[in-house]
């Protein structure tokens, strides 16, 4: 039989088995194993993964989407309009005023 493997938990510091870190942290005992053998330590030994997570490729694609549609709603907005006149001088705040 093997020795267990011992890491240190990344939250208190303790010395502790893999086996009893998957336990602890509610993994797979062999989610930790290969972890621990990719040579992952600290939190990223016990990390959960996020299901359904999508790629960083999809992510930056979205990401550039918004922007666009951020960018055409802009285009729209009443301040992004050019000016069709520009206000006599007259009426501007320090214009010549009549009395």
């Amino acid at each position: 039989m093997h020795d267990p493997i011992m890491t240190t938990d990344p939250h208190t510091g303790e010395q502790i088995e893999l086996n009893r870190l998957a336990q602890r942290y509610q993994l797979p005992k062999g989610t930790v194993y290969s972890r621990h053998l990719a040579g992952k330590r600290g939190m990223d030994l016990i990390a959960h993964q996020k299901r359904g997570s999508v790629s960083d490729a999809v992510r930056e694609r979205q990401e550039q989407e918004a922007r666009a549609s951020y960018i055409e709603q802009a285009k729209r907005s009443p301040l992004a309009r050019p000016l069709n006149h520009i206000a006599d001088a007259g009426k501007m705040i320090g214009g010549d005023q009549h009395v």
